[in-house]
């Protein structure tokens, strides 16, 4: 009986080694031949997984069960991604130091050359170039811009704190032109975030692409107005620092956040006698990362009552932090008061979500900043071109507007907004006639 139970005792202990010297020999086996292997297969097919990983918005659910599959079988796609890092980093020279919602880095161009980008460094300091007179100081542009448009646009600088007016342990609040504007005429400027080139001088040439509609006919709404991420604040007026753990505000008191400055914009486009209607329902509190889901929900329903609807603004907050805390806030003074700087943000198909007709809104996102360039130069930042598509689909005049950063005021995000209502109405009706 005891020689019985020692042979089972090294039946057992030989077929546990057998598989263990299996398994380990499968695991070395398929590091040698599956990463390589894998870092060719998945280079067709980490754009579409990594898109719906990294932007769940644009699924029905948060998890995807192919991302989560191929990351596993394939672990060439970590290697893909890091290698996609290091090449933005030696492109750019330092990765920008900063982050927004949701902590993307971006990489910045423009229509005419690629800048490396960083917040410290404005490169429309008041220094005349030399070589090329066509390009002016800051503060020659503003004089040649408040004279062209009508608008003074003198003292434009911001308000500014030196160092030593800040506490110890608090952070600065700087502000900055994030226009790119340098010659005498104001141009058209893209961050490019897409994998595909993107002319923007092309698209201003296009056709308007949005129909006309019947100003009389106040009970069918022209443009809806929203908030994807409701619950983004601003910083009180006068604030030049913040003392940590604050970072970029939100609050779903609808007097404090973003929908404040929708409400404004609402009530400019109201003077031009433009149908409009605005949801203040808040997308991005039970979960930010939902906000997408829900905002579509909304839009979809909106759509659905009123038909009429041929716009959709989707106001939003930028973040622009730096590693070490600092916070910058895009502003430049009009009329001697200051507003926060403006960015359109256009999604597009490039990250493999169905988007067929992003040139609309991209046509329609072009012809605004060229209206905000007339009017308000140096209003508008340069105009972000996406690989998301951000609910963008519904309608051929949907964009996000960004109004101003984490570091803007109050007063600065409601008369942007009223600035920007101006343009966009003008716009509107200059193409309905």
């Amino acid at each position: 009986m005891l020689n019985k139970l020692r042979q089972i005792k090294k039946k057992i202990t030989r077929t546990l080694f057998y598989f263990l010297t299996l398994g380990l020999t499968a695991v070395f086996f398929a590091f040698i031949i599956f990463t390589p292997v894998s870092n060719i297969f998945t280079r067709f097919l980490v754009r579409d997984f990594k898109n719906s990983f990294d932007n769940p918005v644009e699924y029905k659910f948060n998890i995807n069960p192919g991302r989560i599959l191929i990351s596993s079988v394939f672990p060439g796609i970590n290697f893909i991604e890091q290698n996609e890092q290091n090449q933005n980093q030696n492109n750019n020279g330092v990765n920008p130091p900063f982050t927004r919602d949701g902590g993307a880095d971006i990489n910045i161009k423009s229509s005419e050359e690629n800048y490396n980008y960083n917040p410290y460094e404005n490169i429309n300091e008041n220094i005349l170039i030399a070589d090329d007179d066509s390009i002016l100081s800051i503060y020659d542009l503003y004089e040649l811009y408040g004279s062209a448009s009508g608008v003074k646009i003198e003292d434009a600088a911001p308000s500014y704190l030196s160092d030593n007016d800040i506490p110890s342990d608090n952070f600065r609040i700087t502000p900055g032109n994030y226009s790119r504007q340098q010659t005498k005429t104001p141009g058209l400027h893209l961050l490019n975030g897409v994998s595909f080139d993107v002319d923007l001088y092309d698209y201003l040439n296009r056709e308007y692409p949005i129909g006309k509609f019947e100003p009389e006919k106040k009970e069918e709404p022209v443009i809806l107005i929203l908030n994807t991420h409701t619950t983004e604040s601003y910083v009180e007026d006068g604030t030049h620092y913040y003392s940590p753990p604050f970072t970029a505000g939100r609050t779903t008191d609808l007097n404090k956040n973003v929908a404040l400055v929708s409400t404004e914009l609402r009530k400019k486009l109201e003077e031009y006698n433009i149908p409009v209607i605005q949801s203040t329902r808040i997308h991005d509190e039970i979960s930010f990362r939902d906000s997408y889901i829900r905002s579509l929900e909304t839009k979809n329903e909106y759509l659905e009552k009123y038909p009429s609807i041929k716009y959709i603004i989707d106001v939003h907050r930028d973040s622009i932090i730096a590693p070490d805390g600092e916070k910058f806030r895009p502003a430049i003074k009009i009329n001697g008061r200051e507003a926060a700087q403006l960015m359109l943000v256009v999604g597009t198909d490039d990250g493999g979500a169905y988007h067929p007709n992003w040139r609309d809104n991209l046509t329609f996102a072009v012809h605004l900043q060229q209206k905000m360039n007339d009017r308000y130069p140096m209003l508008a930042r340069p105009i972000y071109v996406r690989n998301a598509r951000f609910n963008q689909h519904v309608t051929t005049g949907t964009i996000i507007l960004e109004v101003g950063s984490c570091g803007s005021s109050f007063s600065e995000a409601l008369y942007s907004a009223d600035l920007f209502g101006q343009c966009l109405a003008e716009l509107i009706l200059e193409n309905n006639k």
